[in-house]
């Protein structure tokens, strides 16, 4: 992760509203009694990207190469399981960068740079013309 913020208890209460805002711009913040660290705060996209990553290498999308239909992403309540199918399926090579991006409504530099930042393997580049043009599709709906 790019950078982590040691924070006191007291030091919290106090400062708040900056410490928020740090973690809102990919800060993890550590709040820590008596030099010990109890609690982190950090982003909420970051948070559910990190479940979907740990989701997906505990339990991997086999062989299921099926595309993933925006109605589908649409009907799912839980924004969570959002991210668990589309990062399931970006991480099995099912689907590419920018159409990650897309399901999960996240312009496609924000999302790669959040994936650099939080050490989640970047599939760079198509693997044939349907996916090359997928991705311009997809940098141009941001």
């Amino acid at each position: 992760m790019e950078s982590t913020q040691r924070v006191r208890k007291t030091d919290l209460a106090r400062n708040t509203h900056q410490i928020i805002r740090d973690a809102q711009r990919g800060q993890t913040i550590l709040i820590e009694n008596h030099g010990q660290a109890e609690v982190a705060i950090l982003d909420v996209l970051d948070y559910y990207i990190l479940r979907a990553v740990s989701s997906y290498y505990t339990h991997p999308l086999r062989g299921n190469r099926k595309v993933i239909s925006s109605l589908v992403i649409a009907k799912m309540e839980d924004r969570q399981s959002v991210y668990d199918l589309s990062l399931s399926a970006y991480l099995a090579g099912s689907i590419s960068l920018g159409r990650t991006a897309e399901l999960l409504e996240l312009p496609l530099l924000d999302l790669q740079a959040r994936f650099i930042r939080l050490g989640v393997p970047l599939n760079l580049g198509a693997k044939d013309k349907r996916d090359a043009k997928s991705e311009v599709e997809a940098a141009r709906g941001f």
